[in-house]
């Protein structure tokens, strides 16, 4: 069995994310990856942003998936993802995932936040643009967190330069 990766990921069609997902090989349309709840919080609001005829609200520590007539060509309906022991939610049938691309469009920020979850085991980077440090952190600890393995210590102002 192939060791589970972060891997970068979003719905397929769609600029969402990128999305931190644990998987445990390579990814499939309607796999269900694991996401931390900040992770689940991120899907939640990109859902709200679009409108798509998927929502999903928190209900405690669970989440609600909550699709209108059509949506999966049935009449509608509901189902709840509960956060594993670790807090990580495997969020799948209801979309159809691909692994995100970094040739396509996307913002300084979506690769602030991608280069933080690759880089997760290599020491921090030392130089970002301002304002983006928040979302590569973020990118860090989310892919630490799926794997629920400890952050590397960040690199001290003008260690390997030279």
């Amino acid at each position: 069995m192939t060791a589970p990766t972060v891997q970068l990921i979003t719905v397929d069609s769609t600029t969402y994310g990128p999305y931190a997902g644990l998987l445990p090989k390579e990814l499939g349309a309607y796999d269900a990856p694991l996401f931390t709840r900040r992770g689940a919080q991120h899907i939640i609001d990109d859902l709200l942003r679009d409108a798509c005829g998927l929502s999903a609200a928190w209900e405690g520590e669970s989440v609600r998936f909550t699709w209108t007539p059509g949506y999966r060509g049935d009449k509608g309906g509901t189902e709840a993802v509960h956060p594993d022991r670790h807090g990580r939610y495997a969020i799948g049938s209801l979309l159809p995932w691909m692994e995100w691309d970094d040739r396509l469009p996307h913002t300084a920020g979506q690769r602030a936040f991608a280069d933080g979850v690759r880089e997760a085991r290599a020491p921090r980077s030392p130089v970002l643009p301002d304002g983006l440090r928040h979302l590569y952190d973020q990118g860090r600890a989310e892919a630490h967190s799926l794997t629920l393995l400890p952050l590397v210590a960040s690199v001290p102002a003008g260690c390997g330069e030279g």
